[in-house]
Parts: structure tokens; sequence; C-alpha cells
């Protein structure tokens, strides 16, 4: 059962090819690259929630109503404002982001440290100190504690 709020922490060695460990990890610290491959694991770790890569979210969990969207916290902190929203030239619109996160729940993964990754999920609406859906690095500890 996935409980809101509490911070799971995870080993996720990986290797590609002949890729050195040390080379493979420091890609994965990239919230680009590490995004998919997580979306998929999160449901190896999470029995029940179930990756669908659904327009706004990404997972539904068979327990509850809310639809979940994943996000990487990296070095830049998180953004969790849609994606359209996400971009040069794009600027992010506080009422439809809120019109968005308000009934989502957020799945932010941690790859600062990557292989390690730490796991929570927060309710969108308990993120309205982040009126323009993006949490700096220096909230990482606040958020995962």
């Amino acid at each position: 059962m996935i409980e809101l709020n509490k911070t799971y922490t995870f080993e996720c060695p990986t290797s590609f090819g002949t890729l050195s460990q040390e080379r493979v990890d420091k890609l994965f610290t990239d919230g680009r690259r590490a995004s998919g491959f997580l979306e998929l694991q999160l449901e190896e770790w999470f029995e029940g929630l179930v990756f669908e890569d659904g327009k706004g979210y990404d997972h539904r969990y068979k327990y509850m109503k809310e639809l979940f969207d994943a996000k990487c916290f990296t070095k830049g902190g998180a953004k969790f404002c849609p994606s359209v929203m996400l971009g040069a030239g794009r600027s992010v619109d506080e009422e439809k982001l809120w019109e968005h996160a308000i009934d989502m729940i957020y799945i932010f993964c941690d790859v600062v440290e990557f292989p390690k990754v730490r796991v929570i999920f927060k309710r969108g609406s308990d993120l309205t100190q982040y009126p323009k859906g993006s949490i700096p690095y220096g909230d990482r500890n606040a958020l995962f504690s």
C-alpha cells in the first residue's frame, strides 16, 4: 500500500552494454533520461500502481481514485507544472496549473544520488507553497523528510 508523505528508498543499479556503472549512473541523474525508466520501475516497487501514460498523468493506483504524475527531482529541483508549460518560450499559467494539480498525486523521484532513488507521494493540494509549480533544490531535504 502506498503511503502519502512517506519517503521510500531504493537502490537501482543499472547497466548498458560495456559502459561503466559510474557512467550509467551519471546519465540517470538527469531526469529527462531517468523518467521513462522510473515510470515503469515504479510499477515494480509499488504493487497496484499501473503505468498508463495518460494525458496529464502517468499512473493510476487500484486503491485510490486520484491520478498520479511522476516527476524527477534533480540538481535543478523539480517542476510539477504540466509539460505544456515547460520549455523555451513557454510560461506557467498558475490557474491552469492548479486546476490540474489540486486533485493530482505527484510521485517525486529523487535521482540526485543515483543509483539511490528516493520516492515520495505528495498531494498536489499540499504543494501550494510552490505557486509556479517549481520546487527548488534547496527544499530537497524538506520534501523527502
